[in-house]
């Protein structure tokens, strides 16, 4: 049986080896934690992407300066950008509990005459989300965003990304993780699949942001369940993780067969990484489950 691995963002200071010796040791940690034998058939396989992704964005922003990237004209193209970000910062404001009071208190005290207001405010939602997050950079959310948005606009950049997984999978069993942006990969690559040619036993997916609509909108709409999916989808989150956003119920993530959702308590310093998803009981228990189809 393979065990697929998706690692999320801001993964290039890592090689490929440490992060697979770290997923690993935190799966390992969750059999331990579920009492239960780790397999020793479970072959584990970690694709990276992480500098190519920041290449990849890298270019995009250059291209988009230089205008040589145009979704339609550079205008258009640069406004529905900046309101993909706007939308999910604010939606990443709610889910942290930060006010718009305070939002304004933020803007007030560094706002410059230049640029829009709700630009400004974007900027303070930034803010105050890495200091929600305890960052130790700032700019930590505003990477975030430009990663995400550049995975899921840039058609060449997602074929880059998605084929490092394309190269990986087999017609073995196989059971796929995926942390964060890898959700989005793991969910995009799914739906390309010929169900005939792979055998993929189950989805885990964890601190996904796949519930949030602005995310959806860029991945084909109508949301449905994997064709290539022949087993369960498994959702692990904490309401706390404000990338997760949203649980893919049925209000956000409306699809048949259900998804399963499982709330978690991943006390980590922001809730979203992925050591302490990795390491709970639940994903063992999961994957045993999903053996077992």
């Amino acid at each position: 049986m393979n065990l697929l691995f998706i690692h999320g963002r801001a993964q290039e200071e890592y090689t490929q080896e440490e992060l697979l010796n770290g997923w690993t040791a935190a799966l390992k940690m969750s059999f331990k934690n579920a009492q239960l034998e780790f397999p020793d058939d479970l072959n584990l396989i970690l694709p990276y992407y992480g500098k190519e992704l920041i290449i990849q964005r890298d270019r995009y922003k250059k291209d988009i300066a230089d205008g040589v990237y145009q979704m339609r004209s550079p205008g258009e193209q640069l406004k529905e950008i900046d309101n993909y970000e706007k939308e999910l910062v604010e939606i990443m404001r709610e889910n942290a509990n930060i006010s718009k009071k305070e939002v304004a208190a933020e803007v007030a005290a560094e706002q410059q005459d230049r640029g829009p207001e709700n630009w400004w405010a974007t900027l303070a939602i930034t803010r105050l989300l890495d200091k929600h997050l305890n960052s130790v950079s700032n700019g930590c959310v505003k990477r975030a965003t430009d990663d995400v948005v550049t995975y899921l606009v840039v058609p060449k950049a997602r074929k880059i990304i998605n084929d490092y997984y394309f190269s990986a999978l087999t017609k073995e069993p196989t059971i796929i993780i995926a942390h964060s942006l890898g959700t989005i990969v793991a969910y995009d690559i799914l739906r390309s699949l010929d169900p005939e040619a792979f055998d993929v036993r189950g989805l885990i997916t964890i601190g996904s942001p796949l519930g949030v609509k602005t995310v959806q909108r860029q991945l084909h709409p109508p949301m449905e369940y994997p064709k290539s999916l022949k087993g369960n989808w498994v959702n692990v989150f904490d309401r706390r993780d404000i990338v997760s956003l949203n649980s893919l119920n049925r209000k956000n993530f409306r699809v048949s067969p259900e998804i399963f959702n499982h709330e978690v308590d991943n006390d980590s310093d922001n809730r979203h990484k992925i050591k302490e998803y990795l390491s709970n009981m639940l994903i063992a228990k999961t994957i045993s489950e999903m053996m077992r189809v």
